[in-house]
């Protein structure tokens, strides 16, 4: 019986890899692809660190697959979500093994708890940066695990960080309604940092959660216009700023397919005896079958897709019909 070389090198890094395989297949036809220059590895293989120059680098949580950007300046460091209060402690030393700097500075990058639990574990001390929207949305919450930030930033503002700098856009309302953008210069351009907004070579996820369809396309528009070399999602990337389009583009094709379906399969009157319930939803499933099916061709090598583009399907019906 053969080997398995996957198996040999431990689940964490196989995970890895095969993720690392997939972005440069579907990249293949791109000018950029992202080679990880990785100087951390914790014991367990459950956290990594990535540098990306100009004092850039990316913090990794394999066993969720979350990724943070932190800045390393001048006697200082900007960190950006902790994610929650255990993985922020694997953070902290993930940080510590690549700068003896203190962590002075934290940026949320949105108001959901899945990415912005765990400052206090993370740097106690530091100074909290946020939308005033996520602001609101730590006070109406009152927990613990999340410290009310202490300062707002918003479109336009830069963070100085030791004699480096990060840019803050808001592009208004997409994944939720207080996601901020953030530019960090790397050693090989400017990389847009968009949590949960854009995941390389990833359908959306699932049912798009706390998203505004309208609004999610105006800010990909948005920063397309900023020309980013590199962009990175809360999940996965970097990846070449192309994909910032490609999302786009995956967005309006989904709503020309499902108005196509939508031509394509009359809805017919419930059957004697049936409940109309039943028979409106035959109808929908049809219509995001066959919209899911006319995207296949040209999506269907995107992770998820046979899993969560019937979900978008759903979820951008249902902004169509009540138009937003």
């Amino acid at each position: 019986m053969g080997i398995d070389p996957l198996r040999s090198i431990g689940p964490t890094l196989a995970v890895f890899l095969l993720l690392l395989s997939f972005i440069t297949n579907a990249m293949a036809s791109d000018e950029l692809v992202y080679r990880p220059d990785e100087v951390y590895r914790s014991p367990d293989g459950t956290t990594s660190v990535e540098a990306l120059g100009n004092g850039v680098f990316l913090f990794r949580w394999w066993p969720g697959l979350y990724v943070s950007p932190f800045l390393v300046g001048d006697r200082e460091v900007l960190a950006v979500d902790p994610v929650n209060p255990r993985v922020a402690a694997d953070y902290r030393r993930a940080i510590a093994a690549v700068t003896d700097f203190p962590i002075t500075k934290v940026v949320y990058s949105h108001d959901h708890r899945d990415h912005i639990g765990g400052a206090g574990v993370l740097a106690p001390k530091a100074e909290i940066l946020a939308h005033p929207g996520t602001v609101d949305a730590v006070h109406r919450w009152s927990q613990d695990d999340i410290p009310v930030p202490s300062r707002t930033v918003d479109n336009g503002d830069v963070i100085a960080v030791g004699g480096r700098s990060v840019g803050v856009h808001y592009f208004g309302p997409n994944h939720g309604n207080s996601n901020i953008a953030l530019s960090f210069n790397t050693g090989d351009g400017n990389m847009l940092v968009l949590v949960d907004t854009i995941e390389i070579g990833i359908v959306p996820y699932r049912t798009l959660p706390d998203t505004n369809y309208y609004g999610y396309l105006s800010s990909l528009e948005q920063a397309i216009e900023l020309e980013p070399r590199w962009v990175l999602g809360g999940h996965s990337g970097p990846g070449p700023g192309i994909w910032l389009q490609r999302y786009r583009d995956y967005f309006l094709d989904m709503a020309t397919a499902l108005a196509k379906a939508e031509q394509e399969i009359d809805e017919q009157p419930a059957a004697p005896g049936e409940d109309f319930i039943v028979a409106s939803e035959r109808h929908i499933q049809a219509v995001i079958d066959r919209a899911v099916a006319l995207l296949r061709p040209r999506y269907g090598r995107w992770r998820g897709f046979e899993q969560w583009a019937p979900m978008n399907a759903q979820t951008i019906r249902m902004a169509i019909t009540i138009g937003k």
